[in-house]
Parts: C-alpha cells; structure tokens; sequence
C-alpha cells in the first residue's frame, strides 16, 4: 500500500486521535486519506464516482455518486463518516446529510472543506449553522496541505 502523506506530526496525531476505535468508516468523495483510513479502520465502505483501482480486504467500493446511493446498501451503522466530496459546502452538506443518520450517537466526523483563503470566513459561519442542523457539533479546526478540515461528532 502506498502511503503518500505529507502531514507534520501534529496533523498526524489529530488524524490518529480522530481514527482510534473507529471500526466502520464511511468514506464520501475524494481518496486523498483513503489509505490512511484503511490502516486504521476495521471496514471502509467508499462511496465515490472515481474509479479505484484499490484492492483491500477492509474496502468496500460503491463506485457511484453519493447523491444517489441506495442507503440499504449499506450497514445501519457507522463510527466514523469522512466528507471529502469535492463541492462547495452547501452541496457536501446537502448530499452527506442524507448519511448522517447512518452515524452512531457520539460518533465523529471528518469534513476537508474547500474554498478559497477569501471565503473560509464565510464557511465557517455556514458549518456554525449546518452543523447543529444536522445534530453534530464541532470538536475541532485543523489545517494540513492548505486544506481546513473539521472533526465533529454527532449529538
């Protein structure tokens, strides 16, 4: 498996702490932590357009877009949902929570949002109010590589 991480220690100890005990992962979006997530998770179920050619024991490919998935096929339950769907964040909000009630209560999330330096002032006032709408608080704010990432977790 390559790992292609270009994270300082401080990113990857947060990554680490979001990762621990997080047995079912439900990945939405861009790969960029997949094989980071396959290390740490006991199942990942990637929900994706792109094709992956990624061959893992603990992968399960859903290669379709998100916004139309048929929630059935998947488990009933999720540890950890990462949003890396490549959208501005009213769209990424609006498909991901159609996944949220898949989420377990006190469980967590990884959201990579992506805007412009001029308009993450204006996302962070729409995850302040997205995110209580969806019944998840904020936990923590992080940059790595130029990208703001958020963990929440579900109330």
């Amino acid at each position: 498996m390559n790992l292609n991480l270009n994270m300082d220690w401080t990113d990857f100890q947060i990554l680490y702490w979001f990762f621990k005990k997080s047995g079912r992962v439900l990945y939405l979006g861009e790969i960029d932590l997949l094989n980071f997530t396959l290390l740490n998770a006991e199942e990942v179920y990637l929900v994706t357009p792109q094709k992956i050619n990624l061959k893992n024991p603990r992968l399960k490919k859903f290669e379709e877009n998100p916004e139309y998935l048929n929630l059935s096929d998947l488990p009933r339950s999720f540890d950890r949902i990462i949003n890396f769907l490549p959208m501005n964040i009213v769209t990424s909000f609006k498909i991901m929570g159609r996944f949220v009630g898949l989420l377990g209560k006190n469980k967590k999330l990884l959201i990579k949002v992506e805007a412009e330096k001029k308009q993450m002032k204006y996302c962070d006032i729409i995850l302040d109010e997205l995110l209580p709408k969806l019944n998840l608080e904020k936990v923590m704010c992080f940059e790595m590589e130029g990208n703001k990432y958020v963990i929440g977790k579900k109330l």
